[in-house]
């Protein structure tokens, strides 16, 4: 679930934990859409403390993405663990998200995003 949200660097920061699956997806969409929603669309999802994620939370990320690319932002995610990464490269979603090895380097691929 969705434990912080703060600002770094003209970015959004938010720490997913837990599981982002069938049974936790719907509160945690309704989050990230209304956080979407208030103006935050350039998003570092935080993933260090994510344990499990499925099909159902793989479609909240995607959407995510997409909401804040149509806004004119962009969506990365950092410290992402070995068995997320894992899924992720599995269903080749390495090829549509930039994976950052910190907070701080994925602020930077959004704001040089951003420039270009």
């Amino acid at each position: 679930m969705i434990q912080n949200v703060r600002q770094l660097n003209g970015g959004t920061v938010v720490e997913i934990s837990g599981r982002l699956d069938a049974s936790t997806v719907t509160d945690a969409k309704a989050q990230l859409q209304k956080l979407i929603a208030d103006g935050n669309s350039n998003l570092v999802f935080n993933l260090k403390d994510l344990d499990f994620i499925d099909s159902s939370g793989l479609g909240v990320l995607v959407g995510c993405l997409r909401r804040c690319v149509a806004l004119g932002g962009d969506l990365c995610l950092a410290e992402v663990p070995e068995r997320i990464r894992s899924v992720l490269e599995l269903t080749r979603l390495t090829r549509v998200f930039e994976l950052a090895a910190s907070e701080s380097e994925a602020a930077r691929c959004l704001n040089q995003r951003a420039a270009s």
